[in-house]
């Protein structure tokens, strides 16, 4: 344990310069780094100067050394900041960490970045596994995994950091030549870096805060700074009650009128005649037993570049006509710059309900023409009849729209969780 400052203390003199600087972080801190001058004092040592950082740009960041505010429940002082660099390629990224101090929590970091306030705090617990190289990342062909207990991290990205501005206390040593490596790996919500600097590695936790409720806390006025754009890496997605609700039941309801449609698929056949010639047709029998389903009656010819057209009528067990429909069939084919096309079809359907009981229906040819070339008049027909038919076309346009409805909603999740992501360095390919 290093000793705290001398009961009381509240401010020094920077043996430097003899600017006046508030004493804030505890009896853990080690260096004390002047605002004004750029002095590192050794605060284990009589705060001798260890170092001047000089020509030091100030970073932009809505917050200052001695501010208090509530983090999570706890109250923290900030007493350092910290200005960070990364450079990859013609690509240059700032972002600021301030040392924060509670008497009852220790020291952690509130991070100032793209106008978002992430809060982190160092962890005890070895992930595992407890590193993960470039070469492992370089020659891994799925994103890298930690585990954190029972939490699963996923590799978001890694890289390295260097310092471009220090003032105020600390716990450790700050250099400029020192180079943080870290490898970010992210859950929902938190994030978990393993930071490499010099021989040391430590894991640290990040979560995402309330910057309007953090700023209120610290008495930052927050009206001049741009809100954030874009989607944070620490921001899961998040889905009101409601909208669940509605994916939910959309869902399902797609998945009931897909069941429904196939327990409600199929039919009794009643009659079928073959392939017969149509000059041969006659009347043909068959009895309902189904009243309260419908009847469907599909005549198929053999037309080819041409069309027909039949008449049907149906007569009851009294001899009466009880319905009577004419349809027609016409189907073409033929080649057009190289390609096969088709058009028409040679089946048509007639579905209607009919009373229980026995029947005969008389179809015949009344109109047949060739109009394309090589084509061939009608010389067969088939005719079909069945029971027990159910219309079915509403079903399926009802699960189309229970999909598109709930598959709007999953669609909605990816293209988040894509964005979400999309800041990271992993390439799939």
């Amino acid at each position: 344990m290093t000793a705290p400052p001398p009961d009381g203390m509240t401010t020094i003199n920077c043996i430097e310069c003899g600017a006046g600087l508030n004493v804030l972080g505890g009896g853990r801190v080690l260096v004390h780094v002047c605002g004004y001058c750029g002095a590192e004092l050794d605060a284990q040592d009589n705060y001798a100067v260890l170092r001047q950082f000089l020509e030091m740009k100030r970073p932009d960041t809505p917050f200052s050394l001695g501010m208090e505010g509530e983090i999570e429940g706890v109250r923290f002082t900030i007493i350092g900041t910290i200005g960070r660099t990364e450079a990859y390629g013609l690509q240059r990224w700032f972002w600021v960490e301030h040392q924060v101090f509670s008497p009852t929590h220790g020291y952690a970091w509130l991070t100032w970045e793209e106008n978002r306030v992430v809060f982190t705090r160092k962890i005890r617990q070895v992930p595992e596994p407890s590193r993960i190289t470039n070469v492992a990342i370089e020659h891994s062909e799925r994103r890298p995994v930690a585990w954190l207990g029972r939490d699963r991290f996923t590799y978001y990205d890694s890289g390295a950091s260097e310092i471009c501005f220090v003032e105020g206390e600390f716990n450790w040593v700050p250099k400029f030549d020192d180079r943080d490596r870290y490898v970010s790996l992210l859950s929902d919500g938190r994030m978990l870096d393993i930071v490499s600097r010099g021989r040391e590695t430590e894991y640290e936790i990040s979560v995402l805060l309330d910057r309007d409720a953090i700023f209120t806390s610290f008495g930052v006025d927050g009206a001049d700074i741009p809100a954030p754009s874009g989607i944070h890496p620490l921001e899961p997605f998040q889905r009101a009650p409601l909208m669940r609700f509605a994916r939910d039941t959309a869902l399902l309801f797609a998945g009931v009128c897909l069941i429904l449609s196939f327990l409600l698929w199929g039919d009794e056949p009643l009659l079928d005649t073959g392939v017969v010639p149509i000059k041969s047709l006659s009347a043909q029998s068959f009895e309902v037993t189904k009243p309260d389903n419908l009847v469907e009656i599909e005549i198929a010819a053999n037309v080819n570049n041409s069309w027909a057209v039949f008449e049907a009528e149906l007569i009851d067990a009294n001899g009466e006509a009880v319905a009577g429909f004419e349809r027609g069939v016409e189907f073409y084919q033929g080649h057009d710059g190289g390609d096969y096309w088709t058009e028409g079809t040679n089946i048509a359907t007639t579905r209607l309900r009919l009373p229980e009981g026995a029947y005969k229906l008389q179809v015949k040819l009344t109109e047949a023409k060739v109009d394309w070339r090589g084509g061939r008049l009608a010389t067969q027909v088939q005719i079909k009849v069945a029971q027990g038919v159910h219309t079915l076309w509403w079903l399926w346009v009802l699960t189309a729209v229970f999909v598109l409805t709930g598959g709007g909603f999953l669609l909605e999740r990816y293209w988040y969780e894509y964005r979400r992501w999309a800041g990271g360095d992993w390439d799939d390919d």
